[in-house]
C-alpha cells in the first residue's frame, strides 16, 4: 500500500496526539539510573517503601491488597542498565519465615544466594545455540541432524495426527515454540507413573475407566522408576517422545512445550560432540564469568550454604534430573543473572545485528498484549499516561517451588530480574506474578520519564548555520501538549532553510512535529557519534479501540489502520533529491550531548548555540 505525500498530510491533521510510535524507543535509552537527579531510583524506592510496608510493618490499604500471601515467599529482585552499572544496587530482598528458620542452606537472602532458576534455563539454552550453532544448523530438520528419526517422520508424513512430523521441524522451531511436539511428555507429568510409584492414591485404571498400560516398556525417560530416569540420556529421551501423537502441526501456532527444549539440549550435544554441561560452560559460563550459576545442584559446602532450600530437599532445590536441566533445571544467583542478561543487551557474545534479529516476535499468541520468540515471552506494555507500547522480553520460570524472570527492555538498555521461593506452589506461582506486576508499574513509567528528561537536556536548543549570509537554523523544544506532565516530547518547533519557514509549508501543514528515535547512537558510552530521529506529525494510538480513535470515528481494524500506525505506512516516504525531508541526524559527544544537527534533505549542519 502507497500514500502520497498529500494524503498522508491530510491524514496527519485528524489529530495532533501522537501515543503510540514506531515500534521501538521514542528517544535515547536513558544514561542516569542511580544519581539524585534520575526519576528512576526515587520510583524504585516509592516501590520498594511499599513492600516494606507490607511485609515488615504489616500496612494493609488499597495499595498493598493485592500482595496478600507475599509474605510466605522468598524472593531478590534488582534492576540493570547497560549504561549505568550502579543500577544494579537497586535491589531488594525478602527472607520468608520459611527459609529464616530452614535447616537447610541460607536463613537470609541477597544477591548472591542461589535459586533454582526453572524455565529462565531455556533462555540459557537458546543463548547457548545462539553461540554455538551455525545459521544453517538452526534451519535444518531435526531428521537430518538426529537420522533416527527419519523412520519416524516417514510415517507421520502420511497421518500427521498421530505421529510428529520431525522432518518438518526444525532447531529454530523448538526455540520458538511452534514445534507442535506435546509438552513434557517424561514421568512426572504421568498420572500412572504417579500412582505405581505411590506418588499418588488415584488409580486412573478404576477412577477413569482408562485401559490397563504397561507403562515400564516406554523406558526410563518416560515411564521409569526415580531411580531409572538416571538411564535416561540424551539421546534416548528424544526417541522415547518420537511414537507420541503431535500436539499441533509444526509451524501452526505456538505452544509451550518443556520438550522443546529438551530437545534442543540433546542436540546441541550431540552436534558438538560434548556434554552439555560442557557446551553451556565454554559458551556462556565461562566467557561471562557466570561463577555461580549451576548445571546441576551444587556439592561445595560453601555453596550450599548461600542456597535457598524450599521444601524438601531432595524433591525441590536437590532434585536433579539431568534430561530436564535445558528446560528448567539450571540454579543462579541475582548477580549472574544480571551479567547475563546485560551481556545479551551489550552484544558481548553476539552482534548487535543478529542480537536484534533474535530479539523479535516469532508468532503472536491468543492475546493482543503477548506475543512469542526464540525462546521470548514479549509482553506489550501500554504506558498509562502517553500510551506508549513497549516490548518487554521475558523469560518466566515457574516451576515446583521456584520461580524467576528475566525481563530485557530494549527499548531503554535496560531491565530486572527477580528470583523466588517458597513450598507453597499455588502462592508461590500466583503471587511472585503479582510481584512482577508492581516492579513493572513502578519502573516503565520511571524509564520513560528519565529517557524523556535526558532528551530533553541533551537536545533541546537552537542550532544555525555557520556559513556567513545563510539565514539556516533549527530549534527543537518540548511539546507538553501531547504527553503528560514530567514527561517530555521532543518537537522540531522551527524549521528555517535559506531564510523558507519550512513549517509553515504544506509539506508539515504548520504542524510542529515530534521527532521520534530512528537510530540510536551506535559508538561506545564515552565516545562522540551520531543519533538519527524522524519527524512525524501523524496521528496514533496503540489500538482501534482506544477512546481516542472512537472519537475520530475509527470502528474497526481495516478504517482505523491509519490512526493506529500511520507511522508505520509513511515514514521516510516521501524525498528531497533522493533524501527524506522528515529525516534529522545530531552529532552528539561522549556524553550524550548534541552538537550539531542535520537535516538530511538539506545536508547542512546547523551548530547547536
Amino acid at each position: 500500500m502507497h500514500q502520497s505525500w498529500k494524503t498522508i498530510s491530510l491524514l496527519s491533521l485528524f489529530s495532533t496526539a501522537a501515543l503510540a510510535d514506531h515500534l521501538g524507543p521514542t528517544y535515547p535509552a536513558p544514561i542516569d539510573f542511580s544519581s539524585k537527579h534520575s526519576k528512576i531510583p526515587a520510583a524504585w524506592k516509592n516501590l520498594t517503601t511499599l513492600f516494606d510496608g507490607y511485609l515488615k510493618h504489616h500496612v494493609n490499604n488499597s495499595l498493598t491488597a493485592p500482595l496478600a500471601g507475599v509474605e510466605n515467599i522468598t524472593f531478590s529482585t534488582s534492576l540493570f542498565s547497560i549504561h549505568d552499572p550502579r543500577a544494579t544496587e537497586l535491589q531488594y530482598h525478602y527472607t520468608s519465615p520459611e527459609i529464616a528458620t530452614s535447616k537447610n542452606g541460607t536463613n537470609k537472602v541477597d544477591a548472591n544466594s542461589i535459586y533454582r532458576i526453572a524455565s529462565v534455563s531455556k533462555l540459557f539454552t537458546v543463548y547457548t545455540g545462539m553461540v554455538t550453532l551455525t545459521e544453517e544448523e538452526w534451519h535444518t530438520p531435526l531428521t537430518k541432524l538426529n537420522p533416527a528419526l527419519a523412520k519416524y517422520a516417514a510415517v507421520a508424513d502420511e497421518d500427521p495426527t498421530w505421529l510428529i512430523q520431525f522432518d518438518k521441524i526444525t532447531p529454530w522451531a523448538l526455540a520458538s515454540q511452534s514445534s507442535g511436539i506435546p509438552t513434557q511428555g517424561g514421568p512426572l507429568n504421568d498420572i500412572l507413573w504417579a500412582f505405581l510409584t505411590q506418588q499418588s492414591t488415584v488409580n486412573p485404571v478404576t477412577e477413569y475407566g482408562f485401559p490397563p498400560e504397561n507403562i515400564s516398556s516406554l523406558g526410563p525417560c518416560y515411564g521409569g522408576l526415580v531411580e531409572a530416569i538416571a538411564e535416561c540420556h540424551d539421546s534416548t529421551f528424544v526417541e522415547s517422545n518420537a511414537l507420541r501423537p503431535p500436539a499441533f502441526l509444526p509451524w501452526s501456532t505456538p505452544m509451550y512445550a518443556d520438550n522443546n527444549y529438551e530437545v534442543l539440549g540433546a542436540l546441541l550435544s550431540n552436534i558438538t560432540g560434548k556434554p552439555l554441561a560442557d557446551v553451556y560452560e565454554s559458551a556462556l559460563f565461562s566467557p561471562l564469568n557466570l561463577t555461580s550459576t549451576f548445571y546441576s545442584p551444587p556439592t561445595k559446602k560453601a555453596d550450599q550454604a548461600r542456597s535457598v532450600v524450599a521444601g524438601i530437599p531432595e524433591v525441590g532445590f536437590y532434585l536433579d534430573i539431568p534430561y530436564t536441566t535445558p528446560s528448567g533445571g539450571l540454579l543462579s544467583t541475582l548477580t549472574d543473572l544480571t551479567k547475563f542478561a546485560t551481556s545479551i543487551l551489550n552484544n558481548t557474545l553476539l552482534s548487535a545485528s543478529v542480537t536484534r534479529k533474535w530479539m523479535k516476535p516469532q508468532t503472536h499468541t491468543a492475546s493482543l498484549s503477548y506475543s512469542i520468540g526464540a525462546p521470548w515471552e514479549i509482553v506489550r506494555y501500554v504506558s498509562p499516561t502517553t500510551g506508549k507500547v513497549t516490548d518487554i522480553y521475558t523469560k518466566l520460570g515457574d516451576s515446583g517451588n521456584y520461580g524467576s524472570i528475566t525481563a530485557l527492555i530494549p527499548d531503554y538498555d535496560a531491565g530486572f530480574t527477580l528470583l523466588a521461593a517458597c513450598s507453597n506452589v499455588a502462592v508461590r506461582s500466583l503471587q511472585t506474578n503479582v510481584i512482577l506486576d508492581y516492579i513493572t508499574s513502578a519502573v516503565l513509567p520511571a524509564l520513560e520519564a528519565q529517557a524523556a528528561l535526558e532528551a530533553a537536556q541533551n537536545y533541546v536548543g537552537t542550532y544555525r548555520s555557520t556559513q556567513p549570509k545563510v539565514n539556516s537554523s533549527i530549534t527543537i523544544g518540548i511539546d507538553e501538549s501531547s504527553v503528560p506532565t514530567n514527561n517530555f516530547g521532543l518537537s522540531l518547533t522551527e524549521w528555517i532553510s535559506n531564510g523558507t519557514d519550512v513549517l509553515a509549508s504544506d509539506l508539515f501543514s504548520g504542524a510542529k512535529p515530534r521527532l521520534l528515535l530512528s537510530i540510536p547512537k551506535q559508538t561506545p558510552q564515552g565516545e562522540s557519534g551520531a543519533v538519527a530521529f524522524q519527524a512525524s506529525t501523524f496521528a496514533q494510538t496503540y489500538s482501534y479501540l482506544t477512546p481516542g480513535a472512537a472519537k475520530r470515528g475509527t470502528v474497526g481494524p481495516f478504517s482505523g489502520q491509519y490512526l493506529t500506525n500511520l507511522d508505520f505506512w509513511s515514514v521516510d516516504g516521501d524525498y528531497y533529491g533522493g533524501n527524506g525531508y522528515r529525516e534529522f541526524v545530531f552529532a552528539v559527544n561522549g556524553d550524550g550531548k548534541a552538537e550539531s544537527v542535520t537535516p538530511v534533505a538539506t545536508r547542512s549542519r546547523l551548530e547547536k548555540k
